[in-house]
């Protein structure tokens, strides 16, 4: 790959910053960086390397904030991060026995169900934020680790959006409190991956020198909307996500 352009580095800086500010909100941050990535010539065997290693590192600043500020709570969140790890990897292997294409199919029909429970929620008043008990806290949490952690080995676009999801339709969560717990569990789930990619070498380090920083001030700046309870800056940014992951998922089956 011959070296960039002035206009080809802003390019990228500024998708990947764009990326990060909004994955460190609602997620599917990969709906940007991935067709970057493919757009600006990055080989296709360096292609998920060189993703995770600038979401992952770039994440880690979104998480650190997080927890310096309290936003996420320990207690909760171990069991479902270890639950949702442990499922990645047995999804990883079924990904090598069943094809993974026919879950884009049920992304098309998931993603406009979210869309009207989030239109009934808003019209009738359907979320529930009243406490759980502890223990319907924790069986629900591992329950949608399992589940959502088994998803992203196996398939994986959208997993921090759906786990955002989770949250607030089955622990009752505002999508303030969601946001950083899932995006804690989603980065945990990454980390594995992207330690694979780094002892293999499957790292493009030229994209990552202009692509790292611009993720750095993306996952900042959207982290900082969360710190500051901008809900309708968080709200709008998952629902970009999910109408991203509906056209992506019918643009896939468009090209099987």
């Amino acid at each position: 790959m011959e070296d960039f352009t002035l206009v080809q580095a802003i390019t990228i800086f500024t998708l990947i910053t764009f990326a990060g500010f909004i994955d460190s909100m609602a997620g599917g941050g990969g709906l940007i960086t991935i067709p970057t990535y493919i757009a600006t010539g990055v080989p296709a065997h360096l292609l998920l390397g060189t993703n995770k290693c600038v979401s992952c590192i770039s994440k880690s600043l979104s998480i650190i904030r997080y927890v310096k500020r309290g936003k996420i709570d320990f207690k909760f969140i171990l069991p479902p991060t270890i639950a949702t790890f442990s499922a990645s990897l047995i999804g990883a292997q079924l990904s090598t026995i069943l094809e993974s294409k026919h879950m884009v199919y049920i992304l098309i029909l998931i993603i406009p169900i979210i869309f009207f429970m989030n239109h009934l929620k808003k019209k009738r008043e359907l979320m529930d934020h009243t406490p759980l008990e502890k223990m319907q806290i924790l069986f629900r949490s591992v329950l949608i680790g399992l589940v959502i952690g088994g998803y992203d080995g196996f398939f994986g676009p959208g997993t921090g959006t759906f786990l955002i999801i989770s949250m607030m339709f089955f622990l009752h969560f505002d999508i303030l409190d969601a946001s950083p717990h899932a995006a804690f569990m989603n980065y945990v789930s990454n980390i594995a991956a992207f330690i694979t990619f780094l002892i293999k070498g499957a790292i493009m380090w030229k994209i990552v020198a202009i692509a790292l920083p611009a993720g750095l001030l993306g996952n900042y700046l959207g982290s900082s909307q969360v710190i500051n309870g901008n809900k309708a800056t968080v709200t709008t940014a998952f629902n970009v996500v999910l109408v991203g992951l509906l056209f992506k998922s019918i643009y896939d089956i468009s090209t099987m």
